[in-house]
């Protein structure tokens, strides 16, 4: 007798662990799976041993959650295997196992590719788990999170799978047992597979275009740009004008100006997308202003600045649009004129010097996601756009 195994893949949507026949053909894989098992069952030219069921997970949750994961993966299997089997399983017919992430599958799909970002480094962190085993997060951190993207997008769909396979024994009868010759001819031309050269992955992209509501509904255009630097660092851009006036009535409202602002992204919603989920740091602004209303007027003629530190929160609505919340405190100084409007003339009142800490910066910012990949969607994500 000589010891033999079959097995079968069974693929599962991102966190999940229902059981999916439309999912990569897992309704053929299954019936596939039981035809042998029934076969090896009841042939007498087998003899069954065991099923062996592996719950496998991606590298991208929790190491409790991935472990959860993998049994409760293993377990719809089995319930599957006791409802279609021609024959009952005893217990000690099925044996488990719950690695909870595949790290050596990953490592072999890293080692078959040559393609893969930073492909040394990212061998090394699967190879070396860490204290508490922080292979996931030191991955998503490796240069910009580009070597983590491109393996999201490629190779962690076919590890979100559980192994199953069957254990048996062929049986070989010596009169069933054949001899044959198989001749070869050198003659015979040998036909080369056709090489195909696999494309380079898109990198990749994260920017967003934002536009801040307050301002808007005050009657001051403005856009924003934010982009994704790496290593959980963005740089944000924000510009405003409004010009609209009216000499007739004494009425102006202009201001432009804008700022500049450095966020750090951090917490749950940060690691798994970047420019979404909590951010702080420092900004700069600028702004000159005239604002009069029929009566008493503010003029800000020269610049008026503000340094501070701002924070924020950007959730998710849609799969390209996020709500930005963001307020900032920070020193504000500079001087303004106060005037009143007398006839067709603006009468000097006062000039104002202004130091102090105060709120400066307030937006609730309607945020466009753009580039590759730059979806709240984890399937547009996955399988890129």
């Amino acid at each position: 007798m000589v010891t033999d195994t079959m097995g079968v893949r069974i693929y599962f949507k991102q966190s999940k662990v229902e059981l999916l026949p439309d999912l990569h053909q897992n309704a053929e894989r299954l019936d596939s799976f039981i035809t042998e098992l029934n076969k090896i069952q009841s042939d007498p030219r087998y003899h069954f041993r065991s099923v062996n069921i592996m719950g496998g997970a991606s590298p991208e949750g929790t190491i409790r959650f991935n472990n959860w994961l993998s049994r409760q993966r293993a377990d719809r299997i089995t319930e599957y295997i006791h409802e279609h089997a021609a024959h009952p399983l005893n217990e000690d017919q099925i044996t488990y196992e719950y690695p909870g992430v595949d790290w050596e599958g990953l490592k072999r799909y890293v080692m078959d590719d040559p393609d893969v970002p930073d492909r040394e480094q990212v061998l090394y962190i699967i190879d070396h788990p860490g204290d508490g085993d922080d292979r996931v997060a030191r991955l998503k951190k490796l240069n910009w999170s580009i070597p983590w993207l491109y393996l999201y997008k490629k190779y962690y769909p076919p590890l979100r799978a559980s192994q199953v396979q069957i254990i048996f024994d062929r049986v070989f009868r010596l009169d069933s047992i054949k001899k044959e010759i198989r001749r070869f001819n050198i003659a015979t031309p040998v036909n080369l597979p056709k090489l195909h050269l696999k494309p380079r992955p898109m990198l990749p992209f994260y920017a967003a275009l934002k536009t801040n509501m307050l301002y808007d509904a005050a009657l001051i255009p403005n856009v924003g740009i934010d982009v994704y630097m790496g290593n959980n660092w963005s740089v944000t851009v924000n510009w405003e004008y409004a010009w609209w006036k009216s000499d007739a009535v004494h009425w102006y409202w202009r201001v432009y100006g804008g700022d500049i602002e450095m966020r750090k992204w951090f917490g749950k919603k940060a690691l798994e997308k970047p420019l979404t989920g909590h951010h702080i740091g420092p900004y700069f602004q600028l702004v000159t202003y005239d604002f009069e209303l029929g009566h008493t007027g503010y003029q800000g003629r020269r610049w008026t600045k503000a340094a501070g530190v701002a924070y924020g929160y950007s959730l998710p609505i849609k799969n390209r649009l996020n709500l930005d919340f963001t307020l900032g405190l920070g020193y504000h100084w500079g001087e303004f004129y106060e005037y009143k409007p007398i006839d067709t003339h603006y009468v000097w009142q006062k000039t104002h010097r202004r130091k102090a800490i105060t709120p400066t910066k307030i937006e609730v910012s309607l945020v466009w996601l753009i580039g590759h990949l730059n979806s709240n969607d984890p399937e547009e994500r996955r399988y890129g756009e």
